[in-house]
């Protein structure tokens, strides 16, 4: 049960990792606008879509937990989580993610009205 827990971890860190650095700003952003250019479904696992890249990047956290010594591929009840493991990466990412962006827009649309009532007091005087 741990281990699920501790893959389940690793795999987020991964994703959002990924996911910060394919943002808008970011080392890799025009990797993910050409690959949103594209009419392919094969980019949505790999590269854009937060909730749908633990399907394939989840294969990272075993590999992860594996080099760190704390689970073993052999075993065939480490092997049975891999589906767990990837449901449980894609909603716990996805929900971490879509509140980061909801604060994100909340943060944005308080500085702009504090702005605004900045602006609308200094004409004022």
């Amino acid at each position: 049960m741990i281990n699920l827990f501790v893959l389940i971890a690793l795999g987020c860190i991964w994703n959002i990792g990924v996911e910060i650095v394919l943002s808008e700003g970011m080392a890799l952003n025009k990797v993910r606008l050409w690959a949103e250019s594209k009419s392919s479904k094969l980019f949505e696992p790999l590269i854009t879509c937060i909730w749908c890249r633990p399907s394939i990047h989840s294969s990272i956290a075993f590999l992860a937990a594996a080099g760190l010594g704390w689970i073993e591929l052999q075993q065939w009840n480490n092997l049975i989580l891999y589906p767990f493991v990837v449901c449980g990466t894609s909603a716990v990412s996805g929900i971490v993610w879509s509140a980061y962006k909801y604060i994100e827009i909340k943060a944005k649309y308080y500085q702009h009205i504090e702005q605004q009532e900045y602006f609308n007091l200094r004409e004022r005087k």
